[in-house]
């Protein structure tokens, strides 16, 4: 359904987004996207959160697209604004979030003549095209309102991408007669009735069968869908980094895995006889570069047929909406006697060896992570939980208790350093009265360390956690392994983050044990306005110690 109006081309941007149920627009302004500005100003229906750097601000869209499972949507200027929102446009490019960028560029009869104007750049729709799934280059204002309806028709039907609109900035003060488009139902992906047929019979066949989830399960909503399946089939579910959050981590069938994958769960692959992968690639974090030995019957559900037998030889490829294929399954498969039982002894044997070598990699600190799962166990259900590029933060998506879908991000693939506390803040302004932790490493935290004005300005309950050991962990410890020891670049001078935190009208403190940890984490929950919670490390056996008094600790 349309409806006919005449605008111009910055209210034909905010009637179109309005239309499609957008309720918060990330960015900050500038003068050529001021008329923008101008119509969120007269639309009270949008909320704009304005962030201290473009990249803040295309992480806040992408979180909150995470956390809600609706698209997200940055506003930018051009040039310096797009350039600056490149590396969230490829993270949702690789984690396959809908994120939505629109942005201005020269006026049209500026355009391709290199006169050296404001904001000029050689080719900015050139540049976003290598890191999203869909680009559109407006030239008229007409077309303003149907740019913006397909961009939401490609991030919602099929694999889900980032978008991105580029307008002239002459068009948004100009007039038109423009249609509006009403939102309307998104069309599923249907899986092909032959390819249902042999994979039932495949299924049918198999005495020991393992499920691989990844997070197109939850993109799709088919979480419970997948759960009843794993229990009819009585198949373990195995999980990873990004798809932490796809079923309740303490399920008996559910194994939860990161990138760091221990020989034990190769010898446990190969005991299983048959593989329904769904929603997953089968990249190179899920399967430590393709070492896991999965078994020659492999199923593999995906919406992009691009995906399937990619990386692995697939027996039965279906290519479908995994909510569909999924019910589809288990209606096909409860027709049939059931008699397998799955390996449950072996499935907790498994379980201790792989958060066993999980601490033995992480060493003391990984009892401040403790810390964190004793406090979730206390706060409500659906709090969200946003994993940044922190050596715990990689054992956190192994680790951390999780009992509902997309209360866990964790962008492992692209793997942002800094991400996390702007991923936080649009998680919380999408998902408002949910407590909402960042867990964050001192060095990653300092990137994107401004937006905590933005999160105090905007009142984002948002509570942060900096792991701080002075150092860049992850970088030094391969310096250490596999450099013969030779460490450059790694250590930090730390600032006083309580400090900071308080220059940034945060409330902060500083905790040093587990336990401390626990409690000012569900202290910080019920306050209204960001937190910042400093958790000093130990320095790991081979780093010296850390001058600063605060890290100067023990974790008895």
């Amino acid at each position: 359904m349309t409806n006919r109006q005449h605008l111009t081309g910055a209210q034909a941007v905010t009637a179109a987004l309005r239309a499609y149920n957008v309720d918060t627009i990330f960015g900050i302004p500038g003068v050529h996207t001021l008329p923008i500005y101008d119509a969120i100003y007269h639309e009270p229906g949008l909320r704009h959160i304005l962030a201290r750097h473009e990249q803040g601000a295309g992480f806040m869209a992408e979180g909150y697209a995470r956390a809600t499972g609706r698209p997200g949507v940055v506003c930018t200027i051009t040039g310096p604004g797009v350039t600056n929102v490149t590396t969230p446009a490829a993270s949702a490019y690789a984690d396959s979030i809908p994120l939505l960028i629109i942005s201005s560029s020269l006026s049209r009869a500026s355009q391709g003549r290199s006169r050296g104007e404001l904001h000029e750049v050689k080719d900015q729709l050139g540049i976003m095209q290598s890191l999203v799934g869909w680009t559109r280059a407006v030239n008229y204002v007409e077309e303003i309102p149907e740019a913006i309806h397909d961009a939401f028709r490609m991030m919602q039907q099929g694999r889900p991408r980032g978008a991105y609109i580029q307008i002239p900035c002459d068009l948004l003060t100009q007039s038109a007669d423009v249609d509006i488009t009403v939102a309307g139902p998104i069309e599923r992906t249907l899986p092909s009735l032959e390819s249902m047929a042999a994979a039932v019979e495949v299924l049918r066949e198999a005495q020991r069968p393992l499920i691989i989830a990844g997070a197109g399960v939850t993109a799709s909503n088919a979480n419970q869908q997948l759960l009843q399946l794993a229990e009819l089939l009585q198949a373990p579910v195995l999980l990873g980094s990004k798809s932490h959050d796809v079923l309740p981590t303490k399920h008996p069938l559910v194994l939860t895995t990161n990138d760091n994958l221990p020989l034990d769960l190769d010898a446990f692959i190969a005991t299983r006889d048959t593989v329904l992968v769904v929603g997953s690639k089968l990249g190179a974090e899920r399967t430590a570069n393709g070492r896991l030995p999965l078994p020659e019957k492999l199923i593999h559900i995906d919406i992009d047929p691009m995906e399937i037998g990619h990386n692995y030889r697939t027996q039965v490829g279906i290519i479908s909406d995994a909510k569909v294929a999924l019910e589809a399954l288990y209606k096909f498969m409860k027709e049939f006697p059931q008699e397998r039982r799955a390996p449950y002894s072996a499935l907790d044997d498994l379980r201790e060896a792989l958060y066993l070598h999980t601490v033995a990699y992480q060493g003391e600190n990984f009892r401040m992570l403790e810390g964190v799962s004793d406090a979730l166990e206390q706060m409500p259900e659906e709090t969200v939980v946003v994993a940044d590029m922190t050596m715990l933060g990689y054992a956190a998506a192994q680790y951390l208790p999780v009992r509902h879908p997309r209360t866990f991000i964790h962008p492992a693939e692209l793997c942002t350093i800094g991400s996390g506390l702007p991923l936080a803040m649009g998680a919380q302004a999408g998902l408002p009265g949910r407590p909402v932790i960042a867990l964050c490493g001192d060095g990653g935290f300092l990137l994107n360390s401004s937006e905590l004005a933005t999160a105090a300005q905007e009142k984002l309950p948002v509570i942060v956690v900096i792991f701080n050991d002075a150092t860049f962990t992850r970088v030094k410890t391969d310096q250490h392994q596999n450099y013969d020891s030779r460490y450059i670049a790694t250590d930090l001078l730390a600032p006083d983050y309580v400090a900071l935190a308080r220059a940034f009208h945060a409330e902060s403190m500083r905790v040093n044990t587990p336990e401390e940890l626990s409690a000012a984490l569900q202290k910080a929950s019920t306050h209204a306005g960001p937190t910042v919670i400093e958790a000093p490390l130990l320095p790991r056996p081979w780093q010296p110690e850390h001058s600063t008094e605060q890290t100067a600790i023990t974790l008895a």
